[in-house]
C-alpha cells in the first residue's frame, strides 16, 4: 500500500521521519508535493487525488509523493454539522446541507482512489499537530483499504529520560548529576526542545557540563519553572521560590507574567483543595477537573499542610494586586516580591 497517515503531537520526530521517510525512498524535493489540507472552504479533495495521478512525460523519476498537511477531516477538534432537522432555519438547513455533501463527495472521491491507488506515488495524510481522530468516517475508510498509520506520541517520562542518555552518550556529552536533572527539566519532555538544547550544546564546545554550563545553555522553561516556584510556595520554602522566580526573570519574564501564571497554578490547586475538603477521592477529583490522577495526588501532596482557605485568600491577595497596579496604586515587582515574603514562610 502507498497511503500512509503521519499522526501524533511529537512534532519533532514526527518531521524527522518524513525527512528519513521520503529520503529512503529518493524522493526529492522536486518530487514532493505539499498540500494545505487545513481549511475545509478552500481544500479540494478532487485535486489532490488528480495531483496523485499527473506525471510529467519528460520527467525520468518514478515516484512521487503527495503530502496532504493538517487534514482538517481527520482532526477532532473540527466538528461535522449535524444532521438536519425539522426545526432548523432555512439558512442552517442549507449551510448544512452543503456540508453534507461536500463530505459525500470528498468519501466517493477518497473511496475511488483508494481502491486503486497509483503505485508510483505515495500519499501522506501529515496529520503533524494532532492525533488522526480515529472516529472520523475519512480515517475508517483510510485505514479500511490497507493504509499504514506512523504513530509519534509523546514519550513517557522514562522513555524521553533513555532517549536523552543515549543521545547525550552519542555524543560524548557528561553531565554532574545536578546539570542532569536540570536538563531534564528545562525541556519538558520535549523533544524539540532537547533537539534545539543538543544544538547549543554543541556550540558551547565542551563535553564536560556542571549545573551552572546548564543554566547558561539551555533557556528556562517558563511553565515547568512556575510549577516549580508554586510548589516551593505552598511547601513555604521562600529561598526555593525566590531563586525561580529570578531564574524567570532572568529568562525575560516580568513579574507581572511570573505573577499570573502562580495565580493560574494556586486556582488549580484552590479546586483540588476545596473538593479534597468536601470528601471527595482523589480518582473522583480528576473526573471532576478533568485532570489526571497522579496530578492530583501530587498537587495535594504538595499543599498538604494548606487549607482551599488559605489558597483562596493567596488568590485574592494577588487579585487585589493587579487591581492595585491597574489603577497606579501599586508597583508589580515591589507588590510582588511583597506578596511572597509575606505569604511563603510556613
Amino acid at each position: 500500500m502507498s497511503v500512509y497517515i503521519f499522526s501524533g503531537k511529537d512534532m519533532f520526530r514526527q518531521e524527522q521521519r518524513l525527512q528519513s521517510f521520503l529520503d529512503e525512498r529518493k524522493i526529492d524535493k522536486d518530487h514532493r508535493v505539499m498540500i494545505d489540507a487545513s481549511d475545509r472552504k478552500n481544500f479540494n479533495m478532487e485535486a489532490a487525488i488528480m495531483e496523485c495521478d499527473m506525471f510529467s512525460l519528460f520527467d525520468g523519476s518514478d515516484q512521487k509523493a503527495v503530502i496532504l498537511r493538517e487534514p482538517f477531516f481527520l482532526n477532532g477538534s473540527v466538528k461535522e454539522s449535524d444532521a438536519v432537522k425539522k426545526t432548523d432555519s432555512p439558512a442552517v438547513r442549507k449551510r448544512k446541507e452543503k456540508e453534507s455533501d461536500a463530505r459525500e463527495r470528498r468519501l466517493s472521491i477518497l473511496t475511488e482512489y483508494l481502491k486503486s491507488p497509483n503505485p508510483q506515488t505515495i500519499l501522506i495524510f501529515y496529520c503533524h499537530q494532532f492525533d488522526a481522530d480515529t472516529r472520523k468516517k475519512e480515517y475508517k475508510l483510510i485505514m479500511k483499504y490497507g493504509a499504514e498509520l506512523i504513530k509519534f506520541d509523546k514519550m513517557k517520562p522514562w522513555e524521553f529520560d533513555r532517549f536523552i542518555d543515549s543521545q547525550l552518550s552519542k555524543k560524548g556529552y557528561r553531565l554532574t548529576r545536578d546539570a542532569r536533572r536540570e536538563l531534564t527539566e528545562r525541556v519538558d519532555a520535549d523533544s524539540l526542545k532537547f533537539h534545539n538544547a543538543l544544538e547549543k550544546m554543541d556550540l558551547y564546545g565542551k563535553k564536560e557540563l556542571s549545573l551552572t554550563d546548564i543554566k547558561n545553555i539551555v533557556p528556562v522553561n517558563p511553565d515547568v519553572n512556575v510549577f516549580k516556584m508554586s510548589n516551593l510556595f505552598v511547601r513555604g520554602d521562600l529561598k526555593g521560590t525566590l531563586t525561580a522566580k529570578n531564574d524567570m526573570l532572568r529568562a525575560n519574564f516580568d513579574s507581572t507574567a511570573i505573577a499570573l501564571m502562580l495565580a493560574a497554578r494556586l486556582r488549580s490547586l484552590y479546586n483540588m483543595k476545596v473538593l479534597y475538603e468536601s470528601g471527595m477521592s482523589h480518582s473522583t477529583i480528576a473526573v471532576r477537573l478533568h485532570a489526571k490522577e497522579f496530578a492530583v495526588e501530587k498537587g495535594l501532596e504538595d499543599c498538604f499542610g494548606l487549607s482551599a482557605k488559605t489558597l483562596l485568600r493567596y488568590l485574592k491577595e494577588l487579585a487585589d494586586l493587579d487591581q492595585d497596579v491597574k489603577t497606579g496604586k501599586a508597583d508589580m515587582k515591589e507588590g510582588f516580591d511583597a506578596f511572597l515574603l509575606r505569604s511563603c514562610r510556613r
